[in-house]
């Protein structure tokens, strides 16, 4: 786990949001600041996709005879 140095004005505002109770510890704070600029910069939706296709890929394969599906009664 990286450690990070905060300034001290953002050691403060962390540690006041601890004692707010708006967060359990001051990872939480951090982890919260990354997940928004994750989300700013579109990382959230991308890893999101990733993750959604990574599942797709694992489901079963279906055959589908395309043109059985698609078939269009010809008179």
């Amino acid at each position: 786990m990286p450690n990070v140095q905060l300034t001290e004005a953002m050691q403060d505002y962390a540690e006041r949001q601890v004692r707010s109770g708006a967060y359990a510890n001051v990872s939480e704070v951090v982890r919260a600041g990354m997940r928004k600029l994750m989300d700013e910069d579109g990382a959230t939706a991308f890893y999101r996709l990733k993750r959604e296709l990574g599942e797709a890929m694992a489901e079963p394969v279906v055959d589908v005879d395309l043109d059985e599906l698609f078939s269009v009664k010809r008179g």
